[in-house]
């Protein structure tokens, strides 16, 4: 386990309390996706897991130490072996790109040979290799979240920490960065925790997330569960924001709302003709209002908007067959005009 959060308090001076009684795992490898409304506890959450701030109670393990027990100088080692990037991109305006990415090792003592050496990679990993001698002032937003990036790997951590980072970013330049992070946590390995209110992000580039909501986590799991399934009103509404699809457009305006079901198909069953064989095995009408097939982290998932006509009792029985099949099914509920 990479991150593991036990009992987590944050409450300040003042009596508010941030955060309550947080418990989270992310495992090696994973690209954790933590996602809330402005004000849910999700930056103070972050800054727990590397000690910049302390939690009232509870234990923050960071690869199998518990920080909150270290001294000075052993919590300055281990957040080496943390990197972390933040909306602003906080680059040094008097450094140019490859000072600013030679900043952390400095800190760190390294030798300026391998310096040197380690910045030449680190922009090379990033694609910034013929920006070395420019300014923070001569980049564009996505080229300095970039340099952001090389710093926060500069001593080759284990966990990388993403504080809003494509906030501040247009929508083209927000995939290019996440794609960059996704490669990045293929190639050398990495955890990934990423702090965001874009659902759009999660869905993305993380397989697992967790949705904060007044400083608690109401509900986790792999992204595919809970996009797919998402079991409270916050998360319902955080899914709600992503763009429209064509069959939300083509719900909006049917006009009887009777036996019109979403089956959402996972997997395999993305391409498998089960409505085909639910129509053969129970001789029922099936009138197809619209479909689609949609992405969630590299897994294809097709939609299908379906009204079944015939006995009540015999629909029920075609959606209890589609369950079991494996596939998601939601009410379609339209409200009135």
């Amino acid at each position: 386990m990479m991150v593991k959060l036990k009992n987590i308090d944050k409450i300040y001076p003042n009596g508010f309390s941030a955060l309550k009684n947080i418990n989270l795992d992310v495992s090696n490898g994973d690209i954790y996706g933590i996602i809330g409304f402005s004000g849910a506890g999700k930056s103070t959450l972050i800054r727990i897991i590397n000690l910049l701030e302390s939690p009232t109670n509870g234990e923050v393990i960071v690869n199998g130490k518990d920080l909150s027990k270290l001294n000075n100088k052993e919590l300055r080692l281990q957040r080496q072996k943390i990197g972390m990037i933040f909306q602003h991109f906080n680059l040094l305006s008097s450094r140019n790109v490859f000072g600013n990415v030679s900043f952390a090792l400095e800190i760190a003592k390294w030798g300026k040979d391998k310096i040197k050496t380690r910045v030449e990679e680190l922009l090379e990993l990033v694609g910034l290799s013929d920006k070395a001698n420019y300014y923070p002032s001569q980049l564009s937003g996505g080229q300095k979240q970039r340099v952001a990036i090389a710093r926060a790997l500069a001593n080759q951590p284990h966990l990388l920490l993403c504080d809003e980072a494509t906030s501040a970013l247009d929508t083209k330049t927000t995939k290019s960065i996440l794609h960059l992070i996704k490669d990045i946590q293929k190639k050398l390995n990495l955890s990934v925790i990423l702090i965001t209110h874009q659902i759009d992000v999660v869905k993305e580039v993380c397989n697992k997330m967790c949705v904060i909501s007044n400083g608690e986590i109401v509900e986790s799991g792999n992204v595919e569960d809970v996009f797919l399934n998402p079991q409270q009103e916050v998360t319902k509404e955080l899914i709600s924001f992503m763009p429209p699809t064509r069959d939300d457009n083509i719900v909006d305006y049917l006009k009887d709302k009777s036996n019109v079901y979403k089956i959402i198909f996972t997997g395999p069953n993305a391409y498998n003709p089960l409505v085909s064989q639910m129509v053969k095995k129970f001789n029922v009408d099936v009138n197809i209002l619209s479909g689609s097939i949609d992405e969630i982290i590299d897994k294809e998932v097709g939609h299908l908007v379906i009204k079944i006509l015939g006995d009540p009792f015999i629909i029920q029985d075609c959606l209890n067959w589609l369950i079991a099949q494996g596939v998601t099914i939601q009410t379609i509920i339209l409200k009135d005009k």
